[in-house]
């Protein structure tokens, strides 16, 4: 990553997120890299002009959006991921978030969750919105993404939105697929998760 890429970042990715957000990328990359890999990320953060100390940060304190995707983006870089890897790191992002364990656990209705996932986008971060749909005889949540964000976190986000249906619907063999895309124009992005 350059300066003009995070510069660009920036640009796309506004707005603020909780820094649980962060907490939860870096658990990831511990389970995935170890202890070395946290250390590595951590460094080439400090070398970029943007430390972040992991013991200072409060889970409700908010941080500037870019700057948790740009943990996401210097991972993948760093330790030559691929899409895959984007995917289960948003995946098992809900695993290591306690406030989402307690929202899937108070809200176990697939119609509940949909109906208050966007009221759940707004704890987190401060731009953008989100709606979403259940549809149990089709099988399927649809999501609608009002966020500007960088491609890379698209993978993200629905490996993130897969997770959540998981913990809610009892069936097997989900699969996400973004639909609409705001990288390639088009107003929101749209993930639609199904199962059989």
């Amino acid at each position: 990553m350059t300066k003009e890429e995070i510069e660009k970042l920036k640009d796309i990715t506004p707005g603020q997120v909780i820094a649980e957000t962060i907490r939860t990328h870096v658990q990831f990359i511990e389970k995935k890299e170890g202890k070395d890999g946290v250390k590595k990320l951590l460094d080439k953060l400090t070398e970029l002009g943007y430390p972040i100390d992991l013991s200072k940060l409060k889970t409700f304190q908010y941080v500037p959006t870019w700057l948790a995707d740009l943990v996401i983006l210097l991972a993948k870089e760093l330790f030559s991921w691929r899409d895959s890897d984007i995917f289960e790191m948003g995946n098992l992002a809900p695993k290591y978030s306690f406030i989402m364990i307690l929202f899937v656990k108070f809200f176990i209705s697939p119609k509940t969750v949909a109906k208050m996932a966007p009221e759940m986008w707004k704890k987190h971060f401060t731009d953008g919105f989100l709606e979403s749909e259940y549809n149990e005889k089709e099988k399927y949540f649809r999501v609608r993404l009002h966020h500007n964000c960088h491609p890379t976190l698209c993978i993200f986000y629905a490996g993130y939105f897969q997770r959540i249906a998981e913990y809610v619907v009892k069936a097997k063999n989900f699969k996400t697929e973004e639909t609409k895309c705001m990288s390639k124009g088009d107003p929101y992005h749209e993930f639609v998760i199904k199962w059989e």
